[in-house]
């Protein structure tokens, strides 16, 4: 029980921080003022509540890391790897060659 009470609060500190990330990335950005002058400039007003450009951009934002990282589905698509995949195998990787580099510079080391 305990490992299942852990396992949803990771998922819902990951889930939180992911979308403190992209709102604070929005931020950083200035998503709101830009929307406004791509209103302004096809419209020639700024909206007064949401539009269909936020709606579409927030649709597009979720369905593109569904689709990305390609492992919503109980089907996949593709037996190709996902980007966390990959990176973690690069990351293996990345570990194996420090160990054996350090193994190397020990041997020397013991040979002088």
């Amino acid at each position: 029980m305990r490992k299942y009470l852990e396992a949803v609060c990771i998922g819902i500190v990951i889930f939180f921080g992911s979308g403190f990330s992209i709102m604070a990335f929005h931020n950083d950005i200035g998503i709101v003022d830009l929307f406004e002058q791509i209103y302004e400039q096809v419209v020639g007003s700024a909206p007064e509540s949401i539009g269909g450009l936020e709606i579409g951009y927030s649709v597009g934002l979720a369905m593109g890391i569904l689709i990305f990282f390609n492992h919503f589905s109980l089907k996949k698509r593709e037996n190709d790897p996902t980007p966390l995949q990959v990176e973690m195998s690069k990351y293996e990787q990345d570990v194996e060659d420090t160990i054996e580099r350090i193994r190397e510079k020990e041997q020397q080391e013991a040979k002088s």
